[in-house]
């Protein structure tokens, strides 16, 4: 494995200047100290600095900075996908400006105003809802914008990096079915995503006729939930499916409340796998996306739109069942 060349970055650390002043510094477009110089020629000595790509579009007026627009960064999926963004970025000379929007379009609305400023570069966005933001369509337009993990209308030529929804709803309902499962619930997820759509359509390849209850990928819906529909039937369903993690643990929460063991009486089964997944009790069987690698994937698309490119979006990243002890068997 070669060594790791060293990056504008590294200069300005090791000269104690911002990448702003090395760049001024290398392009001689604006006045540096001649101390600051010194400091900054003696870094690139030390370290070997070659200028990259990255160093380069500096040079010409960028800022090596992008955004990046979340739900809820409280998610642990978001999360995730936002340690996958700084990674990349960090690789290729960049800084990430994070926002969680909280599914309310007003608290990102200034990240839109740092692109029309050009204080960002380009940006990274992930929907919490179906609804088309008037803004970013107007961004879009003109500015470097890239979709992860969902979908939005009207916006089929930018580029989105996202999982096979579909075939991990459907790992789910095979699972199930081989286990002996007939009578399956969903719980599903805000209205009119595209993934939670694509998910819930994968399991009725398997499922056709399985009970919908309403979510919206939170905790606490997702347990209001199941204890309302449990009261509404003679018999709880053998298996309930949750199109995201965090629901799954709502409906655990209200399953056990009702003196229902999990996977004793109902089994469950969620998506996503995000860090929890193994550590609850029981293990949660679920489906294991790549969050890491699409904010990655995110990020290296972005990088090329800003540098001229036009890249297109790539195949959905494929997804695994993972299987714990959260299912199992229905009880004879």
């Amino acid at each position: 494995m070669g060594e790791r060349r060293s990056t504008i970055k590294d200069v300005a650390r090791m000269a104690g200047v911002s990448m702003t002043t090395v760049s001024h510094a290398l392009s001689a477009k604006r006045p540096v100290s001649p101390e600051t110089a010194s400091r900054i020629q003696a870094a690139i000595e030390e370290l070997g600095y070659v200028p990259s790509s990255a160093a380069r579009m500096l040079q010409a007026g960028r800022t090596l900075m992008i955004g990046l627009v979340v739900p809820d960064v409280s998610d642990p999926f978001f999360g995730s996908l936002a340690v996958g963004v700084e990674q990349a970025a960090d690789e290729s000379g960049y800084g990430v400006v994070l926002s969680s929007s909280s599914r309310a379009s007003e608290r990102h609305a200034r990240y839109f105003d740092l692109l029309r400023s050009r204080s960002i570069d380009g940006l990274i966005y992930v929907a919490g809802d179906a609804g088309r933001d008037p803004q970013l369509a107007e961004l879009a337009q003109s500015f470097p914008v890239v979709l992860a993990d969902e979908w939005v209308a009207g916006f089929d030529r930018i580029p989105l990096i996202a999982a096979d929804h579909r075939m991990g709803g459907r790992l789910v309902g095979e699972h199930l079915r081989a286990l002996g499962h007939r009578d399956v619930s969903i719980i599903s997820g805000p209205p009119g995503l595209r993934s939670v759509e694509d998910r819930m359509a994968g399991f009725r390849k398997v499922f056709p006729h399985a009970a919908v209850v309403a979510g919206d990928f939170t905790e606490e819906t997702a347990a209001r939930a199941t204890a309302e529909h449990l009261a509404s039937r003679a018999a709880p369903p053998t298996a309930i499916f949750a199109v995201n993690d965090l629901s799954a643990l709502g409906a655990i929460d209200a399953l056990l409340a009702a003196g229902l063991p999990v996977p004793g009486r109902v089994s469950v089964a969620g998506f996503d796998d995000v860090a929890f997944a193994r550590r609850v009790q029981p293990p949660l069987t679920t489906v294991h996306q790549p969050i890491d690698e699409i904010g990655s994937l995110a990020t290296r698309t972005l990088i090329e739109l800003i540098g001229g490119a036009a890249p297109l979006s790539p195949p959905p990243r494929p997804v695994e069942l993972i299987v714990r002890e959260s299912t199992a068997p229905p009880r004879a």
